[in-house]
């Protein structure tokens, strides 16, 4: 592999030169990147404090450049690749970061706030993951539209006391690799017809669509649950079809703000991870035989289907984190525990598409599926 670019720069020039370019007006805060593309992470908050303004700000600086690198090689790869992302020193990172611009800062004696722009060079990005022999894809999905509301009670509101709309207009939609505008609530969406959506009813949902124009319409709603736990559901359709995802975290602390953040990431990785999974299917249909008393699974084409299986697993860890990669499988919907025991679930699910496709979507995310004698059974690989 050819080594990285070393590019290490002192802590106190580092931020003597930032803040001579913004004395410039070079990089004035509100800055955006000159056009939206997967190689740029906007709205990065850092917070940290040092035994001086200089090293908080050096600090900063250099976990906003870490995670932006990070962010965009989680974008161009597979999920079932992240294992296999490399560990960067801050050297590595620097060379990999071709500008900083600032949207607001904030700081003390000790204390650096700010909420940076970073553009990544494509080129280094490119050289780290030909090095790894990661395949990745820079397709990106069409542009869709996320309406975020807050369903309470028998009410449907534009956002709640954990800020839901908010949390998704913090994170970078634009150059993620499914580019996505927020829009506002309308009247039409009560809730009645949220409810009638959520249970899927179609013409529920192309009534309220028609009113967003062309372009697919996710509604994410954010639920506070009883027992401390924060939900969201994505429903409606995205760049690759029909979505209806649910999960449920427990609130920690009482922090339903975090929570709410920590939700609507996901569900936007979610989208994403959808998009990703079908950019990497393969494009011609493909049979497994079922003879001979080996498993195999039905051929492509096949319409959607309830699917039932078990799912084997050591301990409750394991079930857990079993459970919420399954959740984000593309195509997946309504999965339902029918049973459970140390060593096993019996789940249900709605599967949009073959045995065959699900047999490769699960591959993607690290699992086995297999057609045994009496059941379909899915374990980790």
């Amino acid at each position: 592999m050819t080594p990285m670019p070393r590019r290490p720069i002192a802590a106190a020039r580092l931020v003597a030169t930032w803040s001579l370019v913004l004395a410039l007006g070079l990089m004035a805060p509100g800055m955006a990147a000159a056009e939206d593309t997967p190689y740029a992470v906007d709205k990065l908050v850092v917070d940290a404090t040092a035994k001086d303004a200089v090293a908080a700000k050096a600090m900063a600086l250099g976990e906003a450049e870490a995670r932006a690198v990070r962010i965009v090689l989680k974008r161009l790869v597979a999920f079932a690749d992240y294992a296999q992302l490399p560990d960067l020193s801050q050297d590595d990172v620097e060379g990999m970061v071709r500008n900083v611009s600032f949207r607001r800062e904030q700081n003390s004696t000790t204390r650096y706030l700010a909420t940076l722009n970073v553009n990544i060079n494509e080129q280094a990005v490119k050289q780290l993951l030909a090095g790894y022999n990661l395949p990745y894809s820079e397709a990106r999905g069409p542009r869709i539209a996320i309406l975020p509301v807050v369903f309470e009670g028998d009410a449907v509101k534009r956002d709640g006391a954990g800020g839901w709309r908010q949390a998704w207009a913090e994170l970078d939609l634009a150059n993620g690799m499914v580019p996505a505008d927020l829009v506002e609530l309308r009247p039409s969406l009560d809730a009645p017809t949220l409810k009638a959506i959520l249970a899927g009813n179609a013409a529920a949902y192309a009534r309220v669509k028609s009113e967003y124009g062309d372009t697919p319409l996710v509604i994410a709603v954010g639920e506070g649950l009883k027992g401390g736990k924060f939900a969201i559901r994505l429903v409606g359709a995205d760049g690759v079809g029909e979505i209806n995802f649910g999960r449920a975290d427990t609130v920690q602390g009482g922090d339903f703000k975090t929570a709410a953040q920590d939700a609507a990431a996901t569900g936007f990785g979610v989208l994403e991870n959808r998009w990703k999974i079908m950019q990497s299917a393969p494009s011609a249909p493909q049979q497994a035989s079922r003879g001979e008393g080996e498993p195999g699974v039905a051929p492509e084409g096949e319409p959607a289907r309830n699917v039932v299986a078990v799912v084997e697993f050591t301990g409750l860890k394991e079930w857990q984190d079993i459970r919420s990669r399954l959740m984000n499988v593309a195509g997946v919907q309504g999965l339902e525990v029918n049973s459970l025991s140390a060593r096993t679930a019996s789940v249900t699910f709605d599967y949009a598409g073959s045995l065959g496709r699900l047999q490769k979507d699960l591959d993607q995310y690290g699992f086995a599926f297999e057609n045994r004698a009496d059941n379909f059974v899915i374990r980790t690989r």
